[in-house]
């Protein structure tokens, strides 16, 4: 992650996706959705401008609403995803990457990426567990902790998680939050 999608990041409050590909797999629903409505759409058109007007038939407008409305969902539920679970907090640096050091561990947490104000991890477990991974990011900016887990982009893409992104959240927050009530 650079500096610059780092302050995007912290100024959005929302994971800045990394290149066409990282995006595509993240919001793929999306266009999954609206493959078939396109298609139809683009085949009236193409019947319109031949001057061979052909009205939609009983039922073929569900066929482009339905899949329309649920695109604009997804994308809504996605979009939502990227967004951080931002903490304040009294700890110094330190004690926030040990206590993100032993997250990781209990979680089984792969780092990625770290420097002193960015955290970036993944999980790679077991074909059965329901899941492909995910990434976990955690900025640090003056006294808060941004926090956010989604479904890997950088493997096949996935629409749930099985409460495994909010479970990674909140056992960070839980934690930090345990250690600052005992200060």
């Amino acid at each position: 992650m650079t500096k610059d999608i780092y302050n995007r990041s912290i100024e959005t409050c929302e994971v800045q996706l990394e290149g066409f590909w990282v995006k595509s797999a993240h919001f793929g629903i999306v266009g999954y959705l609206i493959f078939m409505p396109s298609v139809m759409l683009f085949l009236h058109l193409i019947y319109f401008f031949q001057n061979k007007p052909d009205s939609f038939r009983d039922g073929e407008i569900w066929i482009i609403v339905i899949p329309l409305f649920l695109s604009v969902i997804a994308y809504w539920i996605q979009k939502r995803r990227l967004k951080f679970r931002v903490i304040k907090t009294k700890l110094n640096h330190s004690q926030l990457k040990a206590l993100l050091i032993e997250v990781a561990k209990k979680l089984k947490w792969e780092p990625v990426s770290t420097t002193k104000d960015i955290y970036v991890a993944r999980t790679n477990p077991g074909f059965f567990s329901g899941s492909w991974g995910e990434q976990i990011t955690v900025l640090f900016y003056q006294d808060s902790v941004f926090v956010n887990s989604i479904c890997d982009p950088n493997k096949r893409p996935s629409v749930v998680s099985w409460g495994r992104n909010r479970e990674n959240e909140n056992t960070l927050i839980d934690k930090i939050n345990e250690v600052e009530s005992n200060l």
